[in-house]
């Protein structure tokens, strides 16, 4: 958990000219009813949303099923991009159902993604969509099915202050656990947060919970996302998220009346508890 002072409510009035570039094309499908409210929490998926790591991800996976299981690379690749947006060893159980080596194969996966994924940064024009956002008073946190522990030293890495990070152990995973606790730390409702990923699965979570969702098509095309969620608004890159809020004359969209709670104190940054408290 990293900590930022009080704020008041959020506002696109506080984006600096230039901060919410607009992104050639990355709009894919706008929100059904003109335009989104900006939330006051934003909750990202890590893996795919933030930051580029999904190729290195399908590549361990394959791999590891590959010698597991024996499944080609190229079969075993597409079944796990299938599956994505799960925990690992979920996602193995949809493969393979009730497979012994499930528990094991995993393991092998997990210990493998430090070493592979730890360099992968943010794109700079993420971190600087996300500096936009919170500079007009937008709360970021990470939601993510990476292991607790890899999304702390992701956020530790990325030297960007995010303020709640949620990771999956520890009785947490994305959708329920995660907006439970968002909920809680924040003390706002499920209208009032915003979920980004680029998987089915992300979308199929915020649905079930009632939590608005964008999709970024950058695991999955922007016909699958349309096809399976009519009324979601898809972007084809993070970046392009303020054209959401913002109409073409840059004109303030509606923003709600109740700030949030300050932030914890200072040097609580990159825990990712099973229950936040304030």
């Amino acid at each position: 958990m990293s900590a930022s002072g009080s704020f008041a409510a959020p506002s696109l009035a506080k984006l600096s000219p230039g901060t919410a570039l607009r992104v050639p094309g990355g709009v894919a499908r706008r929100p059904a009813f003109a335009q989104l409210p900006l939330p006051r929490v934003l909750l990202c998926d890590l893996d795919g949303t933030l930051i580029d790591s999904m190729p290195t991800l399908a590549e361990i996976a394959a791999e590891v099923m590959e010698q597991v299981y024996e499944t080609p690379a190229i079969l075993a690749r597409e079944l796990y991009l299938a599956t994505c947006g799960l925990p690992f060893v979920s996602q193995l159980e949809e493969i393979y159902p009730g497979d012994p080596r499930n528990a094991g194969a995993s393991e092998m996966f997990e210990s493998q993604k430090p070493a592979r994924c730890s360099r992968i940064q943010m794109p700079v024009e993420t971190r600087r969509t996300l500096e936009g956002l919170r500079a007009a008073g937008v709360r970021i946190v990470v939601s993510s099915n990476n292991g607790v522990e890899n999304v702390d030293t992701f956020a530790r890495v990325s030297d960007f202050g995010f303020d709640l990070t949620l990771g999956f152990g520890g009785g947490l995973a994305k959708g329920r656990p995660h907006f439970d606790a968002v909920s809680r730390f924040f003390e706002i409702g499920r209208q009032e947060m915003l979920f980004v990923g680029d998987s089915l699965h992300d979308g199929e979570i915020a649905e079930r919970e009632g939590v608005p969702f964008v999709a970024v098509a950058t695991t999955f095309s922007p016909e699958r996302f349309m096809l399976r969620f009519p009324q979601v608004p898809v972007v084809r890159r993070f970046a392009a998220l303020p054209e959401l809020f913002v109409d073409l004359g840059g004109e303030r969209v509606g923003v709600p009346p109740r700030p949030l709670p300050a932030s914890p104190a200072p040097g609580s940054a990159g825990r990712s508890p099973a229950s936040p408290t304030r």
